[in-house]
Protein backbone atom coordinates (compact mmCIF):
# COMPACT_ATOMS: atom_id res chain seq x y z
CA UNK A 1 0.00 0.00 0.00
CA UNK A 2 1.48 3.66 -0.99
CA UNK A 3 1.50 6.03 0.86
CA UNK A 4 -1.48 8.71 1.20
CA UNK A 5 -3.85 5.51 0.12
CA UNK A 6 -7.03 5.55 1.46
CA UNK A 7 -7.86 2.52 3.45
CA UNK A 8 -11.96 1.47 2.81
CA UNK A 9 -13.38 0.00 5.81
CA UNK A 10 -16.89 -1.39 5.73
CA UNK A 11 -19.62 -1.54 8.40
CA UNK A 12 -19.28 -5.08 8.10
CA UNK A 13 -15.27 -4.78 8.92
CA UNK A 14 -16.37 -2.73 12.22
CA UNK A 15 -19.18 -5.27 13.18
CA UNK A 16 -16.46 -7.73 13.22
CA UNK A 17 -13.69 -5.84 14.83
CA UNK A 18 -16.54 -5.02 18.03
CA UNK A 19 -17.64 -8.54 18.28
CA UNK A 20 -14.10 -9.46 18.65
CA UNK A 21 -13.78 -6.69 21.33
CA UNK A 22 -16.90 -7.82 23.36
CA UNK A 23 -15.32 -11.82 23.50
CA UNK A 24 -12.32 -10.47 24.38
CA UNK A 25 -13.63 -8.12 27.13
CA UNK A 26 -16.13 -11.07 28.22
CA UNK A 27 -13.88 -12.71 28.91
CA UNK A 28 -11.07 -11.24 30.93
CA UNK A 29 -14.49 -9.89 33.61
CA UNK A 30 -14.92 -13.77 33.74
CA UNK A 31 -11.43 -14.50 34.50
CA UNK A 32 -11.46 -11.43 37.12
CA UNK A 33 -14.48 -13.44 38.79
CA UNK A 34 -12.69 -16.79 39.01
CA UNK A 35 -9.61 -17.33 41.38
CA UNK A 36 -7.49 -19.56 42.25
CA UNK A 37 -10.00 -22.44 43.32
CA UNK A 38 -6.91 -25.08 44.82
CA UNK A 39 -4.42 -22.71 46.32
CA UNK A 40 -5.88 -24.00 49.78
CA UNK A 41 -4.35 -26.61 52.26
CA UNK A 42 -6.91 -27.51 54.85
CA UNK A 43 -10.74 -27.58 55.07
CA UNK A 44 -12.09 -26.13 58.39
CA UNK A 45 -15.03 -27.93 59.21
CA UNK A 46 -17.18 -25.71 61.74
CA UNK A 47 -20.02 -26.67 64.21
CA UNK A 48 -22.12 -24.80 66.46
CA UNK A 49 -24.17 -25.55 69.42
CA UNK A 50 -28.07 -24.30 68.94
CA UNK A 51 -28.62 -23.88 72.71
CA UNK A 52 -25.78 -21.27 72.98
CA UNK A 53 -25.37 -19.20 69.63
CA UNK A 54 -28.55 -17.08 70.07
CA UNK A 55 -27.21 -15.44 72.72
CA UNK A 56 -25.28 -13.56 70.77
CA UNK A 57 -27.54 -11.68 69.14
CA UNK A 58 -30.29 -9.71 70.77
CA UNK A 59 -33.93 -10.26 71.45
CA UNK A 60 -36.31 -11.59 68.39
CA UNK A 61 -33.09 -11.45 65.94
CA UNK A 62 -31.76 -15.18 66.33
CA UNK A 63 -34.40 -18.63 66.63
CA UNK A 64 -33.64 -22.10 66.99
CA UNK A 65 -35.67 -23.60 64.39
CA UNK A 66 -38.24 -26.47 65.04
CA UNK A 67 -36.83 -30.00 65.11
CA UNK A 68 -33.39 -28.69 65.71
CA UNK A 69 -31.65 -29.87 69.00
CA UNK A 70 -28.27 -31.49 67.47
CA UNK A 71 -24.51 -29.56 67.12
CA UNK A 72 -25.25 -27.90 63.62
CA UNK A 73 -23.20 -27.43 60.70
CA UNK A 74 -21.85 -23.83 60.56
CA UNK A 75 -20.00 -24.35 57.24
CA UNK A 76 -17.05 -26.31 55.33
CA UNK A 77 -14.05 -23.49 54.48
CA UNK A 78 -10.84 -23.85 52.76
CA UNK A 79 -8.46 -22.77 53.86
CA UNK A 80 -7.66 -18.87 53.47
CA UNK A 81 -10.08 -18.23 49.77
CA UNK A 82 -13.00 -16.87 49.58
CA UNK A 83 -15.72 -16.12 46.53
CA UNK A 84 -13.99 -17.78 44.37
CA UNK A 85 -16.57 -18.22 41.44
CA UNK A 86 -19.01 -15.08 41.88
CA UNK A 87 -21.14 -16.19 38.67
CA UNK A 88 -21.45 -19.88 39.50
CA UNK A 89 -24.62 -19.24 42.15
CA UNK A 90 -26.55 -21.95 44.12
CA UNK A 91 -30.43 -22.86 42.48
CA UNK A 92 -32.79 -24.58 44.89
CA UNK A 93 -33.10 -27.53 42.84
CA UNK A 94 -29.04 -28.39 42.61
CA UNK A 95 -30.24 -29.04 47.01
CA UNK A 96 -33.72 -29.90 46.90
CA UNK A 97 -33.35 -33.67 47.63
CA UNK A 98 -31.09 -32.84 50.83
CA UNK A 99 -33.30 -29.72 52.14
CA UNK A 100 -34.97 -31.58 54.77
CA UNK A 101 -31.67 -32.66 56.01
CA UNK A 102 -30.03 -29.17 55.60
CA UNK A 103 -33.04 -27.87 57.13
CA UNK A 104 -32.52 -29.97 60.55
CA UNK A 105 -28.50 -30.08 60.55
CA UNK A 106 -27.47 -26.92 58.50
CA UNK A 107 -30.10 -24.65 59.34
CA UNK A 108 -30.08 -20.57 59.93
CA UNK A 109 -31.13 -19.62 63.47
CA UNK A 110 -30.89 -16.26 62.34
CA UNK A 111 -34.15 -14.50 60.88
CA UNK A 112 -33.60 -14.99 57.36
CA UNK A 113 -34.38 -17.64 54.61
CA UNK A 114 -32.11 -20.57 54.64
CA UNK A 115 -31.65 -20.57 50.76
CA UNK A 116 -30.42 -17.62 51.54
CA UNK A 117 -27.88 -18.69 54.02
CA UNK A 118 -26.84 -21.50 52.05
CA UNK A 119 -26.08 -19.50 48.80
CA UNK A 120 -23.75 -17.60 51.10
CA UNK A 121 -21.95 -20.62 52.25
CA UNK A 122 -22.03 -21.81 48.51
CA UNK A 123 -20.45 -18.38 46.75
CA UNK A 124 -18.04 -17.74 49.41
CA UNK A 125 -16.66 -21.04 50.34
CA UNK A 126 -18.00 -24.01 48.36
CA UNK A 127 -16.71 -22.46 45.29
CA UNK A 128 -13.28 -22.81 46.37
CA UNK A 129 -13.47 -26.74 47.10
CA UNK A 130 -14.83 -27.25 43.21
CA UNK A 131 -10.96 -28.25 42.34
CA UNK A 132 -11.79 -31.97 44.48
CA UNK A 133 -13.80 -34.02 42.80
CA UNK A 134 -16.37 -35.01 45.60
CA UNK A 135 -16.81 -31.33 46.48
CA UNK A 136 -16.96 -30.46 42.45
CA UNK A 137 -20.62 -28.98 42.52
CA UNK A 138 -23.20 -27.64 44.69
CA UNK A 139 -24.86 -30.91 45.95
CA UNK A 140 -21.72 -32.45 46.28
CA UNK A 141 -20.52 -29.89 48.52
CA UNK A 142 -23.52 -29.39 50.89
CA UNK A 143 -24.05 -33.56 50.84
CA UNK A 144 -20.50 -34.28 51.62
CA UNK A 145 -20.99 -31.62 54.52
CA UNK A 146 -23.67 -33.51 55.74
CA UNK A 147 -21.88 -36.87 55.81
CA UNK A 148 -18.86 -35.29 57.58
CA UNK A 149 -21.58 -34.83 60.00
CA UNK A 150 -21.64 -38.26 61.04
CA UNK A 151 -18.21 -38.93 61.03
CA UNK A 152 -16.96 -36.13 62.98
CA UNK A 153 -20.03 -36.42 65.53
CA UNK A 154 -19.65 -34.39 68.57
CA UNK A 155 -22.72 -35.33 69.96
CA UNK A 156 -22.10 -38.60 70.32
CA UNK A 157 -18.67 -37.77 71.84
CA UNK A 158 -20.65 -35.63 74.31
CA UNK A 159 -22.82 -38.35 75.20
CA UNK A 160 -20.45 -40.92 75.61
CA UNK A 161 -18.39 -38.62 77.94
CA UNK A 162 -21.22 -37.41 79.92
CA UNK A 163 -21.29 -33.61 78.60
CA UNK A 164 -24.51 -32.67 78.90
CA UNK A 165 -25.99 -28.95 78.26
CA UNK A 166 -26.50 -27.36 81.54
CA UNK A 167 -27.43 -23.99 83.30
CA UNK A 168 -25.12 -24.90 86.52
CA UNK A 169 -22.83 -27.63 85.49
CA UNK A 170 -19.30 -26.90 83.83
CA UNK A 171 -16.59 -28.82 82.85
CA UNK A 172 -13.30 -28.52 82.32
CA UNK A 173 -11.64 -27.91 79.36
CA UNK A 174 -9.18 -30.47 79.16
CA UNK A 175 -12.24 -33.21 79.70
CA UNK A 176 -14.01 -31.66 76.73
CA UNK A 177 -10.67 -31.85 74.03
CA UNK A 178 -10.49 -35.50 76.01
CA UNK A 179 -13.80 -36.29 74.72
CA UNK A 180 -12.96 -34.86 71.28
CA UNK A 181 -9.77 -36.74 70.94
CA UNK A 182 -11.12 -38.46 67.95
CA UNK A 183 -11.19 -35.11 65.86
CA UNK A 184 -7.63 -34.43 66.05
CA UNK A 185 -5.07 -32.73 68.48
CA UNK A 186 -5.62 -29.51 66.86
CA UNK A 187 -9.30 -29.01 66.97
CA UNK A 188 -10.61 -25.41 68.24
CA UNK A 189 -13.00 -24.71 70.77
CA UNK A 190 -14.52 -21.62 70.59
CA UNK A 191 -16.44 -19.45 73.60
CA UNK A 192 -18.53 -16.43 74.71
CA UNK A 193 -18.49 -14.88 77.41
CA UNK A 194 -21.49 -13.72 79.24
CA UNK A 195 -21.55 -12.19 82.75
CA UNK A 196 -18.02 -14.21 83.59
CA UNK A 197 -18.64 -17.44 82.30
CA UNK A 198 -17.57 -19.32 79.08
CA UNK A 199 -19.90 -20.77 76.55
CA UNK A 200 -19.29 -23.34 74.24
CA UNK A 201 -20.14 -21.76 71.15
CA UNK A 202 -18.70 -23.42 68.09
CA UNK A 203 -15.93 -26.26 67.11
CA UNK A 204 -14.14 -26.24 64.26
CA UNK A 205 -11.82 -29.45 62.91
CA UNK A 206 -9.13 -29.07 60.24
CA UNK A 207 -8.93 -31.62 57.65
CA UNK A 208 -7.53 -32.88 54.58
CA UNK A 209 -8.62 -32.87 50.84
CA UNK A 210 -9.21 -36.59 51.62
CA UNK A 211 -11.10 -35.69 54.71
CA UNK A 212 -9.36 -37.55 57.43
CA UNK A 213 -8.73 -34.88 60.41
CA UNK A 214 -5.47 -33.60 61.45
CA UNK A 215 -4.33 -30.70 58.81
CA UNK A 216 -2.23 -28.35 59.52
CA UNK A 217 -3.65 -25.32 58.82
CA UNK A 218 -1.42 -22.53 56.85
CA UNK A 219 -3.19 -19.59 56.43
CA UNK A 220 -4.64 -17.18 59.64
CA UNK A 221 -8.43 -17.73 60.18
CA UNK A 222 -9.81 -15.07 59.05
CA UNK A 223 -13.42 -16.07 59.71
CA UNK A 224 -15.32 -13.22 61.02
CA UNK A 225 -16.66 -14.69 64.45
CA UNK A 226 -17.81 -12.96 67.88
CA UNK A 227 -16.41 -16.03 69.16
CA UNK A 228 -12.71 -16.74 70.85
CA UNK A 229 -10.77 -19.58 72.07
CA UNK A 230 -11.85 -20.83 75.36
CA UNK A 231 -10.01 -19.87 77.65
CA UNK A 232 -7.62 -22.34 80.03
CA UNK A 233 -8.19 -22.64 83.57
CA UNK A 234 -11.74 -21.31 83.17
CA UNK A 235 -15.01 -23.70 83.82
CA UNK A 236 -16.66 -24.10 80.21
CA UNK A 237 -20.77 -24.40 80.21
CA UNK A 238 -22.71 -25.81 77.14
CA UNK A 239 -26.34 -23.99 77.51
CA UNK A 240 -29.06 -26.30 77.47
CA UNK A 241 -31.84 -25.77 74.65
CA UNK A 242 -34.94 -23.07 75.32
CA UNK A 243 -37.64 -21.48 74.34
CA UNK A 244 -36.16 -17.80 74.72
CA UNK A 245 -32.83 -19.13 72.99
CA UNK A 246 -31.49 -15.10 73.55
CA UNK A 247 -31.19 -16.04 77.36
CA UNK A 248 -31.32 -19.50 78.22
CA UNK A 249 -29.69 -19.19 81.82
CA UNK A 250 -30.44 -16.28 83.57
Amino acid sequence: MAKGDIISVTAQDVGLCLSLLFVVLAHTSTQGAVIDRCSWKCLEYAQLWPGSFCITFKKNVCRIPEGVNTWTIHGLWPDGVFGCNKTWHLEQQDISDLESDLLRYWPTMIKRPPLQFWRKEWSRHGTCATCLDSLSTPHKFFSLALQLRKTLSIDQAFAGAGIKPSCNVSYELKDIHSALSHLGADVSLQCYNQKGREILMQIKVSVHKDFTVGCERWAKDTEISYFHPCKHGMSIYLFPLSSHPDNPCP
